[in-house]
């Protein structure tokens, strides 16, 4: 078949599939409305109404003496009994995604334990106000899928869920008071989703859960669990996502974990894990994002990670892991995430992360690292480089002006002339450069004026020299524009040209000569200006108070030698929340500013 005839196949399948759809949502509608509601069940959901406060009208058709079945989120069967329950927000305007009302809060209901052929029940961000689930519930035997989800309850989970033998979804996050998981929810084989984030749970693992065969999600983030991770969570073969972040967990990454063989997220950040990464989480293929930061890791990454090809996110930082980047990260084609900062790593950047795809966001700041920057990273078009606070020496490679953002502040690198053809201003895409405390010497260099989607410029805190280019001034995104702590030993400019800069910082820079109004009025959304410890002279404009934006915030003159009276006209500037004129040559009364 033809790739056009294929498109035409699917395109056809789409279409009746959705007349499938909506013919199977107009028949519920119709046997729900069909449906009489038992008279149990409408006197048990009227219960429940008559503790909640409602500004939002959400339970307005919960009407005494009225069916039931026709209730907004209330589905019946056949015989009238209700099968789910939904309570959530008015419907939002056309546009606006569903929300559900924050105000909508009450106590949780006893009666709903009434509903005894209930198979769905949805309470998600309702406000219970602390109130515990009641015992009551553990008579909802039919219950397939229950998700209280962020709605405040109190005391803990109840033992009688363990009667909820058919449930397949447990979605009870963001509640509770401090409890250990009880064993007896163990009993729930059918579990296929279970999702007890934020729930203050305690204590450890209880080995009981391997009897959740055919679970494919486990998140416990977010809890006070502690212990060892348990090796036989490795024995939970249709597990698909593991998240046991944000807890107290100890000791080794057990590497029976690798035995998943439908693993797609392993997420253990934020925990107290010690030793190395186990090589054999290299052989999890399908794994599509792995978590380890912010625990006390130690020893080196492991070269086999290079093997997990789905791998979209690998998210290391903040361990002590130690040697070099693998060079076999770059086979990691799916990569759109590395971060590997605030660990100990060493020896050079691998050129072979060059071969990451477009867009990879890499972050291997705050290490030890040392050599220059291979020029090869210029390849990840419209990405993220930050490798600040290393000791990476050379020049800047050119290419890195085709990323979105490059950060490497804090390093040894001392030249900014191109060793490569300059890429052309429709090539660029830096929107974010950040240059500072690095060792880069001579003039500002030509290709700064390419940067037309730059955003932010740091260049502070470098050993650059001459005047300021006004092409740099000029370009029509900046917004930020750091040049202090540079021995520019140069005037401000005097040519006339209009900026978008708000935030202009060229203290500390051996400037000197006057304040001209020309200059002033040439950043019409100044909202920042940082001119302290120069050597400028002379009076200040009279014109001040109007050549200035009248919303600049922050203005900064001091340590100069600027001479004669403070103008009158700076009390227009009544935005102003910081200005400091001291240690100059200032004579007479500084104007009142309101």
């Amino acid at each position: 078949m033809s790739k056009q005839g294929s498109v035409y196949s699917g395109s056809k399948r789409w279409w009746v599939v959705s007349v499938v759809l909506v013919i199977l949502t107009l028949l519920a509608r119709v046997c729900n409305a069909a449906a009489t509601c038992t008279t149990g069940d409408s006197e048990a959901l009227l219960i429940f109404k008559a503790s909640f406060n409602d500004p939002g009208n959400i339970l307005d058709t919960w009407v005494n003496g009225t069916n039931c079945c026709s209730w907004t989120g209330v589905v019946c069967d056949s015989s009238g009994r209700v099968i789910k329950l939904s309570v959530l927000s008015p419907p939002p305007q056309r546009g606006q995604p569903l929300v559900r009302n924050p105000s909508f809060s009450g106590v949780v209901g006893a009666s709903l334990g009434n509903l005894t052929e209930l198979q769905s029940l949805d309470l998600t961000n309702v406000n219970f106000s602390g109130s515990p689930i009641p015992i009551a519930w553990g008579l909802l035997v039919n219950l397939n899928s229950l998700q209280l989800l962020s709605t405040s309850l109190g005391g803990r989970i109840p033992r009688a869920f363990g009667k909820l033998v058919l449930l397949k979804t447990l979605s009870i996050a963001g509640n509770f008071m401090p409890h250990p998981l009880p064993v007896e929810i163990c009993q729930l084989i059918q579990l296929e989703t279970v999702d007890v984030e934020g729930d203050q749970l305690t204590g450890s693992l209880p080995a009981c859960i391997t009897a959740w065969k055919n679970v494919s999600t486990i998140r416990f983030a977010a809890n006070d669990l502690s212990g060892p991770i348990p090796a036989f969570l490795g024995d939970l073969a249709t597990l698909t996502l593991l998240d046991l972040s944000n807890n107290h967990f100890s000791g080794a990454i057990p590497s029976a974990l690798a035995k998943l063989p439908n693993l797609q997220f392993l997420l253990l950040s934020e925990n107290r894990l010690t030793g190395q990464i186990p090589p054999a989480l290299g052989n999890i293929v399908p794994l599509f994002s792995l978590s380890l930061s912010q625990n006390l890791l130690s020893g080196s990454i492991p070269p086999s990670l290079g093997k997990l090809r789905s791998l979209f996110g690998l998210d290391l930082f903040g361990n002590q892991l130690s040697g070099t980047i693998p060079a076999e990260l770059g086979s990691l084609k799916a990569l759109q995430l590395l971060t590997l900062y605030s660990n100990h790593l060493t020896g050079y950047i691998p050129p072979e992360l060059g071969n990451l795809s477009h867009g990879v966001d890499i972050d291997i700041s705050n290490n030890f690292l040392s050599g220059t920057i291979p020029p090869s990273l210029g390849n990840l078009v419209q990405g993220s480089l930050a490798a600040s606070n290393n000791r990476l020496i050379g020049g800047f490679p050119i290419g890195l002006l085709k990323l979105g953002s490059v950060v490497l502040s804090h390093n040894l690198l001392s030249s900014l002339t191109p060793t490569a053809p300059v890429p052309s201003s429709n090539q660029t895409h830096v929107f974010l450069l950040h240059l500072d405390y690095n060792h880069f010497t001579g003039p500002f260099p030509s290709w700064l004026s390419n940067l037309s989607q730059a955003n932010e410029i740091l260049l502070n805190n470098n050993f650059l020299t001459g005047s300021i280019p006004v092409s740099l001034l000029l370009l029509p995104q900046l917004i930020i524009l750091n040049l202090s702590s540079n021995p520019l030993a140069t005037q401000l400019p005097t040519v006339t040209f209009t900026s978008n800069v708000g935030i202009l910082d060229v203290h500390s820079s051996g400037l000197y000569g006057p304040i001209t109004s020309k200059f002033l009025s040439s950043f019409p959304n100044l909202s920042q200006s940082f001119l302290q410890h120069n050597r400028l002279s002379g009076p200040l404009p009279a014109e001040i108070g109007s050549a200035l934006n009248h919303m600049i915030g922050t203005l900064d003159l001091s340590y100069n030698d600027l001479t004669g009276s403070v103008p009158s006209s700076i009390s227009n500037l009544t935005f102003l929340t910081s200005l400091d004129l001291s240690h100059n040559h200032f004579s007479g009364p500084v104007p009142h500013i309101p």
